[in-house]
Order: C-alpha cells, then structure tokens, then sequence
C-alpha cells in the first residue's frame, strides 16, 4: 500500500514540476510583451512624424549620398542591410527624449486629457521609474552613436531635449518651435549618417545646408501639433503659439510659412515644375484641411499632413536627381 503511495507520488512529481515550469513561462513572456507594449506607447505618438520621416530621410538621400559628397550611393540593398542601424539609432533617441518629456509634471497633467493611453498616465509606468530608465537610455544611446553612427546629431538632439524637457524650453511658444525645428532635423541627419557612413559636414556641408533649411521649415511650422493639444496645453499652463495669439491668427502665420517654405525648397533644388507641383498639392490639402476641418478630428489629421507635405519636401533632391 505504501509503495503504491510512493509509486503515485513519484508520478505526479514531473507532472506537478512542469505544470510550474510552464505558468513561470508563460509569466515572464507575458512581462516581456507587456513591457515591449510600454515601450511601444511610450513612442507611439511619433512613430510617423520621427521614425518613419527619418528613416525615408535616409533611406532616400542614401541613393543620392554623391549629392551631399557622403560617399557613394547606396543601392536598395545597402539600404535594407542598414535599416535595422537606421531604426535603432531613431528608436533609442526617442525613447530617451519621450522618457525626459513624458516624466514632466506638466505633461503628465497634458497627457491626462489628450493621451491617457500613454505609459504615466495609464498606471504603466511611474515618473520615477522613467528618471531610473534615463540611467540606462543615456549611456545606450551614446554607445549606438559611437558604434554605428549619428554620434553629433545625438549630442546636439540631446542637448537641446534636454533643456527643451528638463530647463522649460517648452515653455514658451516660440522657444518650443525653435527647438522643435532642430530636434526633428537631428532626427533626420541620424538615419542619414548611419546608412552612409559620412558626416552631414562632409565636403561642402551641402546636406547640413539642407538640413538647415528644413529645420528652419519645422522650426516655423511645427506648431501645426498644438491645434490638436490646445485643451491639454491650456491645462498645463503651455504658451503655445494657438494659445499665444488665438487660433485663426495661428492657422493663417502657419499657412504663410507653408507656403513660404515650400517656394524656398523649390527654389534651392532648381526643381522643375513637376516636382514643383508635387509639392504645391501637398500644401494645398494641409492648408485646406487646416481651415475646413478645424475640429479636433481635423486638427490631428493636420498633423499628419504636415509629415505628408515635409515629405514632399525631402523628396524634392531625390526626384530632381531621378526625374
């Protein structure tokens, strides 16, 4: 009888073990996804306008890198063999500016009203524990830029986020475009560096200059974001450039600097009047969405078609060279 016991207990032990085994796997896969998802929202908001528009930034330039005297140019194969450097080099510096934003009082108190799915606000993720995954982010980030690439425009782009997020850089409207402008053109001169291997002042500096011209588009039109977070804005105490001086006086200077920067684009690539036109219409739909779609539907999708129109514009020396 007692062997029997024994017998059955013996049976049940691996029976017993691998049910464990198996609900400890099960467990810890579940913590690994749930915190890729925290990851994932943490960067959700600018997965189209950072990610995607810097890595077509340096996907695209890559194949006319001679253009830009940084080094040859890249056939499609290069390029696929260097987007997952591209995209980790965009992913990290988000991360760690989103990390620096997201953490702040005032954002969180935003983020409550506009984007309550977002880490903090959701209960995912505490400000302290953002502060801690600075400690981490910050040396990472630093030995992505010194590894494959993009090691200037991480300085730069951090030392501007940081004073943007950390000393009240975004406190006043026109500070927050200024900064804004320079942060989006790192986040495209990164992508760029690390597919061609070259600086962005090599030879001439040509793609610096062009840089500069974009940053100075998004420095002065970037503002197109704040139609969409006026309520959370307003609630945060932000001096955006709608809440500075009104709505409509807001739309009709951001439609003077659509236009404006679209004829100096045009303008400094020589382009003909097919890339020309390309660009017109896509300023012509933002303008018309920004001034027949003011709702908070219209305004969001403002924004995407702010990336459509800044799209258009870095592809002006990619179709000049091709068409």
């Amino acid at each position: 009888m007692g062997s029997s016991k024994t017998q059955h207990r013996a049976l049940q032990a691996p029976s017993t073990t691998l049910l464990s085994f198996s609900k400890s796997f099960v467990s810890f896969v579940h913590s690994i996804l749930y915190h890729l998802e925290t990851v994932y929202l943490t960067c959700a908001s600018n997965v189209g306008d950072i990610i995607l528009s810097g890595f077509l930034f340096g996907a695209l330039n890559a194949t006319i890198a001679p253009l830009f005297s940084m080094g040859p140019a890249l056939s499609i194969h290069d390029i696929i063999a260097s987007t997952p450097s591209m995209l980790l080099w965009s992913w990290c510096n988000l991360f760690l500016f989103c990390l620096h934003n997201q953490k702040q009082e005032a954002t969180i108190n935003e983020d409550k009203l506009n984007k309550s799915w977002r880490p903090i606000p959701a209960g995912r993720l505490t400000p302290e524990q953002a502060t801690r995954l600075l400690y981490i982010m910050h040396p990472f980030c630093l030995i992505v830029g010194l590894t494959i690439g993009g090691l200037v425009p991480y300085a730069a782009l951090t030392t501007f986020h940081v004073y943007y997020n950390e000393f009240g850089g975004a406190d006043d409207g026109i500070m927050k475009n200024a900064l804004n402008g320079v942060g989006v053109a790192c986040f495209f001169a990164g992508p760029f560096e690390v597919a061609t291997g070259h600086s962005v002042f090599a030879g001439q500096g040509d793609a610096a200059k062009w840089l500069l011209i974009l940053a100075a588009t998004f420095g002065t039109t970037s503002h197109t974001q704040d139609f969409r977070d006026v309520e959370g804005d307003a609630a945060a105490g932000r001096r955006t450039i709608p809440l500075m001086i009104g709505d409509i006086p807001a739309r009709v200077v951001l439609t003077l600097g659509i236009i404006g920067w679209t004829e100096v684009a045009c303008w400094y690539w020589t382009v003909g009047w097919m890339e020309h036109l390309f660009a017109v219409v896509a300023e012509a739909i933002l303008i018309g969405n920004l001034f027949l779609c003011r709702s908070k539907e219209g305004d969001i999708r403002a924004w995407k078609l702010w990336s459509v129109w800044t799209l258009a514009l870095i592809m002006l020396p990619v179709m000049e060279t091709y068409m």
